[in-house]
């Protein structure tokens, strides 16, 4: 039987599980390497979300094409897979610039990218991203994309996802707002620390 301990009321159905690859399909959107500088993506290790810089003219990669990024999709470095270089991308992504080493995959319908985006933390898939990365250490590591895409993940109704996906961006939200709340607070200790003894 697969169901969480904790469960939203009202969703009672089993989960059901399948390949990652039978909820998925490859995405590609290929384009000539600009000349004149852009935008690169590039994804954090330990599943800790993307991030952009700016590649200038005449750094750019020596390859014809490139790839540019959509939101919504799944994409992993396949030189750090192992690493558990994962994200789903957003809005913020989109338009930004990888080298094949970054594929992408739509997900099917009835798959809510969101709530994967909070999947694909877990610890097992980490694992499998590992056991999928066969060769020596750091980047002689290439994950194999056939092997990933058997792992197996088990996932609720759409509209359980939806709601599971809601709670936990309301949670990152308020980790936000506290951490930023913090961060005064310290900027506030450290200017009296420094103005109120002699």
């Amino acid at each position: 039987m697969n169901k969480p301990k904790i469960r939203f009321k009202g969703f009672t159905e089993d989960w059901e599980q399948r390949k990652f690859g039978e909820v998925v399909e490859k995405y590609e959107d290929p384009v000539e390497t600009p000349t004149e500088g852009y935008m690169r993506l590039g994804i954090r290790s330990h599943a800790k979300g993307t991030f952009h810089s700016y590649v200038e003219k005449g750094k750019e990669l020596e390859t014809a094409k490139m790839f540019r990024v959509a939101s919504d999709k799944f994409i992993v470095n396949i030189t750090f897979g192992w690493e558990h270089a994962v994200a789903i991308t957003d809005e913020d992504d989109a338009g930004k610039l990888v080298s094949h080493r970054f594929p992408q995959y739509s997900f099917n319908k009835g798959m809510v990218p969101k709530f994967f985006r909070y999947l694909i933390l877990d610890e097992c898939f980490k694992h499998h991203l590992e056991l999928s990365s066969p060769g020596g250490a750091g980047r002689n590591r290439v994950l194999k994309l056939s092997d990933m895409l058997e792992y197996k993940m088990t996932f609720p109704t759409e509209a359980e996802q939806n709601e599971i996906a809601s709670y936990f961006d309301s949670l990152d939200k308020l980790i936000t707002l506290h951490q930023h709340k913090c961060e005064e607070l310290q900027k506030i200790k450290k200017f009296m620390l420094q103005n109120m003894f002699v």
